[in-house]
């Protein structure tokens, strides 16, 4: 009967075999299971010394074999999952076995199984598996974050912005945690002639610097990270954008800020600065990108205000 089967199963696209239910030695191995592994059959059966137990990858052989025989106590069918790995090989290949237990004419029992590679499978499995824990603990970080954040002692009382210890501490963290192939704009703020407008508007400041805030919160996103640095300098950090977004969005707040502030009927103007740098293209840490943001921010000024820069430009 084997020698039949033998030549049937050569002749199916498959990787099956057949091994001795008493010492677990292969008695035949098809050209389907020598062509998953890409060995020749004396190769195959010297790498994993012609048995279906040292086939089977270490850690799993025990589990294994006790699951095989456990079913063949009610069954003459059974099925496992278990890894393969040799000496020679660096990964490990997932495979699902299925088989039959026979009787032969001579009395001696061997068992007829198939191999399923599910290594492709299991690999892409883990793959989400990382990923969607990954994304997990990053939302529980911004929740954390986010909730640090709504601590009065965090925001400016003013602005209704985060304060400057906190937005500081927020962006850097941020940043730390962030790979080198995400970008983030750190935005610098600053309204353009400040000092006169208080000298000549003392008792609309504070109000002014409320109203600047919202304009803050309206202008980006609820996921960045926005901030009241001193009187009137403010910081953002835009995550996770493009420059082009970057770009679009300080143009609408130049365009919002310009707009006449309207203080019990009277009409006050004034402008902003905005001074950009990127994370990682312009620096990997706040310090860097704070001092290239400023550096953006000076050369706006000195081109005549009411504008936006982006460092290196």
């Amino acid at each position: 009967m084997i020698s039949e089967s033998m030549d049937l199963m050569n002749r199916i696209p498959g990787a099956f075999f057949v091994f001795d239910r008493k010492t677990y030695k292969f008695v035949f191995v098809s050209d389907g299971l020598l062509n998953l592994f890409g060995l020749s059959e004396k190769a195959f059966l010297e790498r994993y010394f012609n048995s279906f137990e040292m086939f089977i990858y270490k850690e799993d052989r025990k589990n294994v074999k006790e699951l095989i025989e456990g079913q063949f106590g009610f069954d003459d069918f059974c099925s496992a999952s278990f890894r393969v790995k040799s000496i020679m090989e660096e990964t490990e290949r997932f495979m699902e076995f299925e088989g039959r237990l026979v009787v032969e004419n001579d009395g001696s029992e061997n068992v007829y199984g198939v191999l399923f590679d599910m290594t492709e499978m299991v690999v892409s499995q883990q793959e989400i598996n990382r990923v969607n824990e990954e994304l997990y603990k990053k939302t529980i970080e911004n929740k954390v974050k986010t909730a640090d954040s709504n601590k009065p002692a965090a925001r400016d009382l003013v602005s209704g912005l985060l304060n400057k210890d906190a937005v500081n501490e927020s962006i850097t963290e941020y940043i730390s945690g962030s790979a080198e192939n995400e970008l983030h704009a750190f935005v610098m703020i600053d309204c353009d002639d400040f000092t006169k407008f208080s000298l000549d508007h003392g008792d609309a400041v504070d109000e002014f610097i409320k109203y600047f805030g919202s304009v803050l919160k309206r202008a980006y996103r609820d996921s960045d990270i926005k901030g009241r640095i001193g009187g009137d300098e403010f910081l953002v950090l835009m995550k996770n954008t493009t420059k082009e977004a970057t770009e679009f969005r300080s143009m609408q707040l130049n365009e919002t800020v310009r707009k006449p502030y309207l203080k019990g009927g009277e009409e006050l103007k004034i402008s902003c600065s905005i001074g950009v740098s990127y994370f990682p293209e312009d620096g990997k840490d706040y310090a860097t990108l704070y001092k290239k943001a400023e550096e953006a921010l000076e050369k706006a000024k000195s081109l005549g205000k009411d504008r936006f820069v982006e460092y290196g430009n």
